[in-house]
């Protein structure tokens, strides 16, 4: 199935692209889709996940924030965000 995914603040700094759209199996939940990228883009496992602690992104899935155990389905738009942090 195919997925549109969209980077944000550092993290579409340091791929070079705002989206993409890819392919993954049926049945990818987004936690599972987050390792994917991090295995395509090692700079997001370098430079962003602290010990490959997923707390470090937050996602949405179609304009709603969501867990990571959730399933994604054909056609959704997966975006990533850096946690936000301030006073």
């Amino acid at each position: 199935m195919r997925i549109k995914v969209r980077y944000f603040a550092r993290y579409r700094s340091l791929i070079g692209k705002g989206e993409e759209e890819i392919e993954v199996p049926e049945g990818t939940t987004v936690g599972e889709l987050v390792e994917l990228l991090k295995e395509r883009y090692p700079v997001l496992k370098n430079e962003v996940f602290a010990d490959d602690d997923l707390a470090d992104v937050n996602v949405s899935r179609n304009g709603r924030y969501v867990r990571f155990d959730e399933v994604l389905r054909d056609g959704d738009v997966v975006a990533l965000f850096p946690p936000v942090s301030g006073g």
